[in-house]
């Protein structure tokens, strides 16, 4: 900053599970920080020069990402605008998501090498990376707006493991197309023990590694298994199946008691807004009109003169 001139930094953090996220603005910095046990990585906001130092080597970007590895250092730092978020996690947890996404085929050698330094990530010259960048910006977006909105985020939403999912690319950007051959080559049908067990656990946080993992299909061949069979992607056929089972639940004689929020978390739903919101998507009407039909339906049935 200019001699004199008033230093300003405004920042928050996040924590979601073993992921921290730590958004700041303000002032340009100068100055020296340690770096910690963790990896980190550097996502700027606005157009800006940032210059790092680490291990006597040089850094500078500008839109792109900075990765830094885990190692106990001290970093050199020069911001002319401080503006961006700073992702930490420990960097072991990485490896599960990327061999989910890779497939039973993949080999994690790249990522192991991209985790043991400090690299930029430049979107400019990837259209990968750049698409990766850019859904990151989506997801921390979506974040800010949710927490302002309802106060905290929805662990249903399962936001950490999709940022993994996008730091891993981001680093090794050949996940994109990584299973492309199994894809094509792919049985038309998802495992039956998938799907039992994903309608047995609605009410829990289910990510897209999760699926991953348990199918043993890669990123592509897991999309292409459902597309085929179901005419959608995993996580949303994972969100119909959750909204067919809150219709079940409100047109269900038993449960006319029960809430609409009660029926929303019986469904996963942590939000009575956002399940409001996908039910009239998907079905053109609201919960509580189906509640009130269901309702009705009970008066009249007591109403009846039972048969001769």
């Amino acid at each position: 900053p200019q001699q004199g001139a008033a230093f300003l930094n405004h920042s928050g953090s996040l924590r979601l599970g073993d992921l921290t996220l730590l958004s700041t603005w303000g002032s340009a910095i100068d100055g020296e920080v340690e770096q910690q046990s963790e990896a980190q990585l550097v996502l700027p906001y606005l157009a800006g020069t940032n210059t790092f130092q680490i291990g006597g080597q040089r850094y500078s970007f500008r839109r792109s990402c900075l990765f830094i590895p885990a190692a106990r250092t001290r970093i050199r730092l020069h911001c002319t605008t401080c503006s961006g978020v700073i992702f930490s996690f420990p960097p072991e947890t990485l490896l599960p998501v990327a061999h989910a996404i890779g497939g039973p085929g993949f080999d994690g050698l790249a990522l192991q090498r991209a985790l043991g330094q400090p690299a930029i990530l430049n979107r400019g010259s990837d259209p990968r990376r750049d698409r990766c960048q850019r859904l990151l910006m989506e997801a921390l977006n979506f974040a800010e707006r949710t927490v302002e909105t309802v106060g905290e985020l929805n662990s249903m939403l399962r936001l950490d493991d999709l940022i993994r999912r996008l730091i891993v690319m981001l680093l090794v950007p050949d996940l994109f197309e990584s299973g492309e051959a199994d894809a094509a080559a792919a049985e038309p049908f998802v495992h039956a023990s998938l799907v039992e067990w994903v309608l047995a656990h609605l009410h829990e946080p289910i990510s897209l590694t999760d699926l991953e993992q348990r199918s043993h299909y890669s990123r592509r061949s897991l999309q292409f298994a459902f597309r085929q069979r179901y005419g959608c992607g995993p996580m949303q056929w994972l969100r119909r199946q959750r909204l067919a089972k809150a219709r079940a639940l409100l047109e269900n004689p038993e449960r006319r008691g029960a809430s609409i929020c009660d029926v929303a978390l019986a469904c996963g739903y942590l939000s009575q807004a956002s399940f409001s919101r996908d039910f009239l998507h998907r079905y053109g009407e609201r919960p509580s009109a189906v509640r009130r039909r269901s309702r009705e339906a009970g008066r009249i049935a007591l109403s009846s003169p039972p048969a001769p």
